[in-house]
């Protein structure tokens, strides 16, 4: 572990990083520190992790070495140094590095305990490819770990990005209560948009929850489901654009040399491969999400509540395939930028070209899609 990362102006990046990327335990305790269900439910019960920084964080060449088996990425703890003035920079240890155990006991404090409720929360983050809350929940759950779900919120970052986006989608079921797109229309949006994202659950939606025929508990469950599919359509459309730049970079791409024709052979079918599953991915994730759209269509344009209500309802069993797709295209997306930035020359050897090949197409199988090969 070192003892203090000194990247300061990453660690205050990270206040306005992905939702997906970057799990802010520090800043959900200055939010909701002083609420009954943060001090029930906490997310660990180490008062140090309770209030670190979590990432997904793509390993650079002379961090490879601090692990025993071959990875490109891994998960960082980051501790601050002073939790009121991040400039002071934190520690840090990679989830899974050599000497884990001795660097948790030297961080927490207390003995390592391996069987520990909060051990086992972090392998299970470690096994996932993506922070975004949905899947992260989900697949707690699945685990029997539930936290309260002020843990898992949208980053005020992504909230401002999505906003735009989510009140488009949200504006057919607004006009359903107006006339007109009238002014009030487009307030009564903006503030729709305020209270999903925000989870903000007050009575200015119990119409909705009434129109839905849901309970309380239900209805809170299905804006945060509600909240999850648009979030996954949002982060769809903004990796498109960028995903077709680096498609046809991976479809051109040649190694500063060419290699023997073994390795040839293994750029040509890997590359092959990492095409072939992206589209099948993208074709996934279209799929789940036009299961939302459909019941949407319903409620907006037919006034019929029902499938909306059953979509909500049924949405989380969802979560984990679309989460693990987008996260897997994500993966491709932005470790290719990282490694090639636009209107730089690509230089690489044949064999580092096709160890990244292995590496997305790994990315991108899924246990859905070897079960139905099976």
């Amino acid at each position: 572990m070192s003892s203090k990362d000194r990247s300061v102006r990453s660690l205050q990046r990270l206040i306005n990083a992905s939702t997906a990327r970057v799990l802010n335990l520090l800043m959900v305790s200055r939010k909701y520190g002083d609420t009954p269900e943060y001090r029930t439910a906490p997310f660990f019960q180490s008062p140090v992790l309770n209030r670190c920084l979590i990432v997904k964080h793509r390993l650079r060449p002379n961090e490879y070495d601090m692990f025993e088996t071959p990875r490109s990425s891994a998960t960082k703890i980051l501790i601050p140094i002073d939790h009121s003035d991040l400039k002071m920079g934190a520690r840090f240890i990679f989830v899974g590095q050599t000497q884990f155990n001795e660097l948790m006991e030297s961080a927490l404090g207390v003995p390592y305990e391996p069987n520990s409720r909060d051990i086992r929360m972090l392998r299970l983050i470690d096994s996932i490819p993506s922070l975004d809350p949905f899947l992260l929940r989900e697949q707690l759950r699945r685990a029997g770990l539930e936290p309260a779900r002020c843990y898992f919120e949208v980053t005020e970052a992504d909230v401002n990005r999505m906003f735009s986006f989510v009140q488009k989608e949200i504006t057919p079921l607004v006009k359903m209560s107006f006339s007109d797109n009238t002014s009030a229309a487009v307030h009564a949006t903006s503030r729709l948009v305020n209270k999903i994202l925000s989870s903000d659950i007050d009575s200015d939606l119990d119409p909705l929850r009434q129109v839905l025929q849901l309970d309380a508990g239900q209805f809170e469950e299905g804006i945060f489901c509600w909240k999850a599919f648009l979030y996954y359509k949002w982060q769809l459309s903004e990796l498109m654009p960028r995903l077709r730049e680096v498609i046809q970079e991976i479809n051109s791409v040649k190694p500063r040399t060419a290699g023997d024709s073994e390795v040839r052979s293994q750029i040509e079918a890997t590359r092959a491969q990492v095409r072939r599953r992206v589209g099948l991915a993208c074709q996934r994730v279209r799929q789940t999400l036009e299961i939302y759209d459909s019941a949407y269509f319903e409620l907006t344009d037919h006034g019929r509540p029902g499938p909306f209500r059953g979509f909500l309802l049924s949405a989380p069993s969802m979560f984990r395939e679309l989460g693990e797709r987008l996260a897997g295209i994500d993966h491709v997306v932005s470790f290719w930028r990282f490694r090639f930035p636009k209107d730089r020359l690509a230089m690489i050897t044949p064999e580092e070209l096709c160890d990244i090949f292995y590496d997305f197409e790994n990315g991108l199988v899924f246990n859905e899609d070897v079960s139905a090969a099976a």
